[in-house]
């Protein structure tokens, strides 16, 4: 660089992705040679110490430059941690892209680091060498990693994706702790870029970690016969070491060209059903290609087929010269950061330049039971007593009972809820009918009430329903149907973290009887 009409040797900062991972997977290495030149090793940081400390980590910055070598390695376009401590790197840069794993000791690495000197290898740092019987390169391994336990030895594996490998279909690696292959899965499809994302988690809790593999260009003819790319997410449930069996049907997208599969990540137990939960996501997806990600929740079967929520972004790109928000490119879950007991997400849009945490609200478990006995209504038998002004009415009546249970994890001790019970509710929908039945106490076919229920207790309420007068209406024949429905009160005050608990999303709100 020119310094005051003088050449020095320096570095340039732009356009490194730092913080693609917790890396610069394009960070240019200059200062090796006198001639202008620059190879895209890549640089990883790593804090220590609470963030208090980083520690810069570059096993790609070698003697080995250029595309033969690690010259465009990108170490650091993936990276994951194990949990006794080792850091993995995918370079799908090295040896003319065929791409390679590095992996090290944390603690190692922060031994060895010293400010202001290069640190390119740490003791015990082990790395994939270069394929020489291969004939195609550029097939990136290394391009996605994860980590998790699939030889039965209770050490940790390496998976990484390889998205052009075995002639653009596709591959996916499961590597041991040596580096050593273990067994490899293909992509079905040309041009999916299978592999693009992987992720590793027991979606089943059979303690037996399950595989998620993305392939967010997979198309899928429409009903005219048209390719659409939809993207597509497979999921391999673990049987014993090495047994992985896809869940079928895989997971396909529905939005035209919007990336399903492009980020995958474990979001541990959001609620609280023994099950851990998936978000993928599907950045370029929504009518206005705002970006989308779906939370899948697992259940003894594996993953369930359909979203039970869908985040939307919230900057449209629209517009033809519009930099897309890429809502969803980076996912990150399973960590409780507000310590309310329950995991949260934090959802990367580059477009727009924003990290945003969504916090995971309490889930409360509730059921309902309606009961109205008699059941049957005898006209003729008027055992209850109505006050209409100074006049005394007796009228036909039953008794109608709700209960509510309520119980879940992290709670507050008393849950309010919103109560309604509509009486002949099908007379409600038809356009000038006259209910049949009302209640006692207020001579109305509806009624309104909050009920205050107690974590892990069930609360019951009593009342009466009566029968009008036949000569009132003409419908002597079909049913009088009762509904109840209920839902969170949303005034009720929020817990000390802010956040008002939801009602889970199996949760039958409706009851008719």
């Amino acid at each position: 660089m020119n310094v005051n009409d003088t050449m020095h040797q320096g570095e340039f900062k732009s356009h490194q992705w730092f913080g693609a991972t917790a890396c610069a997977p394009l960070y240019s290495w200059r200062t090796m040679e006198d001639t202008p030149h620059a190879d895209s090793t890549g640089s990883c940081f790593m804090s220590v110490k609470n963030f208090t400390k980083f520690v810069e980590y570059a096993p790609c910055r070698t003697e080995f430059r250029g595309r033969k070598g690690q010259g465009y390695c990108q170490g650091g376009f993936s990276a994951d941690f194990t949990q006794n401590g080792k850091v993995v790197l995918g370079g799908p840069g090295s040896y003319f892209w065929q791409g390679q794993l590095i992996t090290a000791f944390k603690q190692e690495i922060v031994k060895a680091y010293y400010p202001g000197f290069f640190l390119t290898s740490v003791d015990g740092q082990i790395q994939t060498k270069q394929k020489k019987e291969i004939t195609f390169d550029d097939t990136y391994m290394g391009y996605s990693v994860t980590v998790g336990e699939f030889s039965g030895d209770d050490d940790e594996d390496f998976v990484t994706g390889v998205p052009r490998g075995v002639r653009l279909h596709g591959q996916v690696s499961i590597l041991n702790g040596s580096l050593n292959v273990l067994k490899t899965f293909t992509g079905e499809q040309m041009g999916s870029y299978y592999g693009y994302s992987v992720s590793a988690s027991d979606i089943n809790n059979d303690g037996m970690t399950d595989l998620l593999v993305g392939a967010p260009m997979f198309m899928v003819r429409d009903s005219d016969g048209r390719l659409e790319e939809l993207g597509r997410v497979y999921v391999y449930l673990q049987n014993e070491a090495l047994d992985l069996i896809p869940q079928l049907p895989h997971l396909t997208g529905t939005q035209t060209f919007g990336r399903f599969g492009s980020s995958i990540t474990p979001l541990g137990d959001l609620n609280q059903d023994g099950y851990n939960d998936v978000a993928i996501s599907c950045p370029f997806g929504g009518e206005e290609h705002q970006g989308l990600v779906l939370i899948y929740n697992g259940h003894a079967a594996g993953l369930g087929e359909k979203p039970s929520q869908l985040i939307s972004g919230q900057w449209a790109s629209t517009g033809l010269s519009a930099i897309p928000a890429s809502f969803g490119f980076a996912l990150r879950g399973g960590k409780d950061l507000d310590n309310n007991g329950y995991p949260d997400l934090i959802v990367g849009a580059f477009g727009a330049d924003k990290a945003i945490l969504y916090r995971s609200r309490p889930i409360v478990n509730t059921s309902a039971t309606l009961a109205v006995y008699p059941t049957m209504i005898n006209p003729e038998e008027k055992v209850c007593s109505l006050s209409r002004g100074n006049e005394t009415l007796h009228v036909s009546c039953v008794n109608l009972s709700f209960c509510l249970s309520a119980n879940g994890k992290h709670l507050p001790n008393h849950l309010e809820f919103n109560v309604e019970v509509q009486l002949d509710r099908l007379k409600q929908q038809q356009k000038g009918a006259v209910r049949r039945a009302l209640f006692l106490d207020t001579q109305l076919p509806a009624l309104h009430r909050t009920l205050t229920v107690p974590n892990g207790a069930r609360v019951c309420s009593d009342t009466k329903i009566y029968l009008r007068d036949e000569k009132d209406f003409r419908d002597k024949l079909s049913p009088i149907f009762v509904a109840l429905n209920f839902s969170l009160n949303p005034q009720a005050a929020s817990d000390r973290h802010g956040l008002r608990p939801i009602l889970n999303y199996q949760t039958t709100e409706l009851i008719e009887q």
